[in-house]
């Protein structure tokens, strides 16, 4: 039996591996997340934030670990939400970031409930969001 012996090792070594590099990634993004909190936030640590957002869901995709990948998106788009109202004093050109961001977090998650027959969360998100871009203008 040494297949299922070896093949154990492997998925075992994968998934600590798997596990490690998301926590590395998990401290990054806490890093990244704390200037958000901050009225002074620039574009760039907003972006920063989004990409690094992003590069955690790929990853989790890419492992097959849906729950997390989706987790992790939502997290992102809500945040972004957030941003837009979280502080009155952010420039306007800040908040266009902003939602374009959380657009595109948006069509993600849309995916993902289209992909599970929830056409009926999808709508509502993107009626939600629309509301979002509509009290913005």
């Amino acid at each position: 039996m040494p297949i299922p012996h070896s093949f154990s090792l492997w998925i075992t070594s994968n998934l600590e591996d798997y596990q490690q590099t998301l926590e590395d990634l998990r401290v990054e993004y806490y890093l990244a997340e704390r200037p958000l909190y901050h009225k002074h936030c620039t574009l760039s640590q907003l972006r920063q934030f989004n990409d690094l957002s992003l590069k955690i869901a790929d990853y989790c995709y890419s492992q097959g670990d849906d729950d997390n990948y989706f987790a992790v998106l939502f997290g992102l788009h809500q945040k972004l939400i957030e941003q837009l109202h979280s502080n009155v004093q952010r420039e306007v050109l800040f908040k266009a970031q902003a939602i374009q961001l959380a657009r595109h977090s948006m069509t993600g998650l849309c995916q993902v409930f289209i992909a599970h027959g929830e056409w009926q969360k999808a709508s509502e998100l993107q009626r939600e969001f629309l509301q979002y871009a509509d009290s913005m203008s």
